[in-house]
């Protein structure tokens, strides 16, 4: 298989640093399918008529009803909003308040963890590149200093292409991270954002409801 050869030339001729380039590749990949996975197949949006339909329980004052439908409900951000908040709705409104903001910081927990760990990939990843080409052409002179003059172009040319492929392979891992931490980061605010509108919007409602009661 072409992917198997090719990871075996790149660690033959990427140096040490190649091992560490590959380890942080493939810890990429397991990071980014579990939080592209869950921000954007897990994390479901909340269907616009059972939205319709707590809004109105909450209006009506039957927040119990209300409670029931979100209890039908799971992996949506915002029901876990419209839950904290009927939940404390009867403890006052500072209560109910300080809950719909517990839960819009418990929303961005969920959401961000892991979410560092890609950035310093990418990060590392690219550094790593620099290393493996300054770590390659460093033992490429070396050992041209001391050899015989008919093996220098050889080895000249060998030591170079290490030090290419670190880079090569550094640029493709670094990348690679900023591009899936880039896609998570803009989910991740999308969701918050839906989050702390949810909040807003439920205690719109209540306000409405006591007024009319």
């Amino acid at each position: 298989m072409w992917v198997i050869d090719f990871m075996k030339k790149f660690l033959m001729e990427g140096g040490a640093t190649a091992y560490v380039i590959l380890g942080a590749g493939m810890a990429l990949i397991v990071l980014a399918y579990d939080r592209l996975s869950f921000l954007y197949f897990r994390m479901k949006p909340l269907p616009g008529q059972v939205l319709d339909q707590i809004n109105q329980a909450i209006l009506n004052r039957k927040y119990m009803e209300a409670l029931q439908i979100c209890n039908t409900l799971k992996d949506i951000p915002q029901i876990q909003v419209i839950k904290a908040g009927l939940i404390a709705v009867e403890s006052g409104r500072e209560a109910m308040k300080s809950s719909l903001g517990s839960a819009v910081v418990e929303v961005s927990k969920d959401c961000d963890r892991r979410i560092p760990l890609i950035s310093l990939i990418a990060s590392v990843a690219t550094l790593l590149g620099l290393l493996g080409t300054i770590s390659g052409l460093i033992k490429t002179f070396a050992a041209i200093a001391k050899a015989d003059p008919k093996l220098k172009s050889e080895m000249l040319g060998a030591g170079i292409s290490e030090a290419m492929n670190a880079t090569a392979a550094g640029l493709v891992v670094g990348i690679s991270a900023m591009i899936v931490y880039t896609l998570c980061i803009s989910k991740i605010e999308e969701l918050i954002s839906q989050s702390k509108k949810t909040g807003y919007d439920f205690v719109t409602l209540v306000e409405q409801s006591e007024r009319e009661g």
